[in-house]
């Protein structure tokens, strides 16, 4: 299994290793301003809990590999700067479908936990 490390962002600041297999992956985004980290991984069967890092979101993105770009589609006004790009890990990916017969404005991506993002069209070549 390909394990990759990171420092965990933890209040106080410590120094906290997070060891991740890189395939249990779903998605990677920034972190919102109001969290602590840098760049926010959510991984298979977590839920709503995720892993803050002190990374940047490149440094992230670059070490797991792999992973496609998209913008996030929010059913609630955007955060400011507008929509905000995720980084999907593809091999996790259970399937995709439009936001049909509403509008084709965006897509729903399935994983195979269950859990869904909301991205904003057209997807990403390799969906």
């Amino acid at each position: 299994m390909p394990f990759i490390s990171f420092n965990k962002a933890t209040d106080p600041t410590a120094r906290d290793d997070l060891r991740i297999n890189s395939t249990a992956v779903l998605y990677v985004e920034a972190s919102r301003p109001d969290l602590l980290g840098q760049t926010t991984i959510h991984m298979l069967g977590q839920g709503t809990t995720v892993n803050a890092v002190t990374e940047s979101i490149g440094a992230v993105v670059s070490e797991i590999g792999g992973l496609l770009a998209a913008k996030r589609h929010y059913l609630a006004p955007p955060p400011d700067g507008g929509a905000s790009t995720v980084y999907i890990a593809p091999w996790n990916v259970s399937h995709v479908r439009p936001n049909l017969p509403l509008s084709q404005d965006f897509w729903y991506i399935k994983f195979v936990d269950g859990s869904e993002l909301r991205i904003i069209d057209p997807l990403p070549e390799g969906l």
